[in-house]
């Protein structure tokens, strides 16, 4: 059993969303009624960013120094990476994004030993993304809650950080969410352990106070267990 601080990517660790930035910046202009269709609940998020990034022209050098210089990292988020390793806690990244910025990003930040699952990316003839689930089954949907569900059977005690509507399902899961945006509005009055957050200084400020507490109760059910 591990303590765990599960972590989305973009509008979470980063400040904006570095897939649509680069959606916006690279791929030709069918992209849009692509995400319209995906908002119109057509696709999942995992078929979207596929149908997305294969309209993306561009090659792997100039996407990765373009996400190098568009990604912010949230303020606190070095800080909170630094707490959970002098505490026994774990980070892991669990992103709907491409490898090819997450990785150039947080690497850059000398994170290059965070755990990070997100989509995998190569280029032949166009770009492609494969998903898989920790087993190594390619999914064309539901990868985030593929993961914490994982984490759950595992017996792991998991803190899920996240904003938006591909988190919900996976949060479900945790024991404590930190949560802004849409997966706050979501679980607001739903979740029993819900933080709203807007920088990772507000969770390390939780975790200080509130992680002894939780280690005490961690072999009692979670949410989804009821």
């Amino acid at each position: 059993m591990a303590n765990l601080i599960c972590l989305d990517f973009d509008d979470t660790i980063v400040l904006d969303n570095t897939a649509r930035q680069l959606f916006e910046r690279f791929a030709a202009p069918g992209w849009r009624e692509l995400e319209a269709r995906y908002r119109a609940g057509e696709f999942s998020v995992e078929q979207y960013n596929a149908a997305a990034l294969d309209l993306v022209e561009a090659d792997d050098a100039t996407l990765r120094v373009f996400a190098l210089e568009t990604a912010r990292l949230r303020p606190g988020f070095l800080e909170l990476i630094d707490w959970a390793t002098w505490n026994d806690w774990l980070p892991v990244v669990v992103s709907n994004g491409f490898d090819l910025y997450v990785d150039p990003v947080l690497d850059a930040h000398r994170l290059d030993r965070l755990v990070r699952h997100c989509g995998r990316t190569w280029f032949a003839y166009r770009w492609r993304v494969r998903y898989d689930s920790p087993r190594g089954v390619e999914l064309q949907e539901g990868f985030k809650l593929a993961y914490a569900r994982a984490f759950r059977d595992l017996g792991d005690f998991v803190v899920y950080i996240g904003d938006g509507a591909s988190d919900i399902a996976a949060a479900r899961l945790a024991p404590v969410v930190f949560a802004r945006s849409t997966l706050r509005e979501r679980l607001e009055g739903e979740h029993p352990q819900l933080y709203p957050f807007e920088t990772f200084y507000d969770v390390i400020a939780v975790l200080e106070q509130e992680a002894p507490r939780w280690y005490a109760s961690s072999s009692s059910t979670t949410p989804a267990e009821g």
